[in-house]
């Protein structure tokens, strides 16, 4: 996985969080920090920055237990996005 998607992942969550010490695998739902309205954020964000918009089944909790498994989230959605591309 690219790991500039994790660090501008990171650094997103640190600026609507307000919680400096996150890394990679901070329990981002078991901890409140992702709550609903970050959520949202999060999803415009993907949006803005990737490019991506994620499907509806994509929004499931395994997919956002830390910020590791969102940015292999994204890069997996990427991936996809990519090869179809080039159909």
């Amino acid at each position: 996985m690219e790991n500039s998607i994790l660090e501008r992942l990171i650094d997103f969550l640190h600026s609507v969080t307000g919680h400096q010490n996150l890394n990679a695998t901070a329990g981002l739902l078991d901890s409140g920090l992702l709550d609903s309205l970050t959520m949202m954020d999060l999803l415009v964000f993907v949006e803005s920055e990737f490019d991506l918009r994620l499907d509806f089944q994509d929004i499931q909790p395994d997919f956002f237990e830390t910020p590791s498994t969102i940015a292999e989230l994204i890069d997996n959605r990427l991936a996809i996005k990519s090869q179809a591309e080039l159909i």
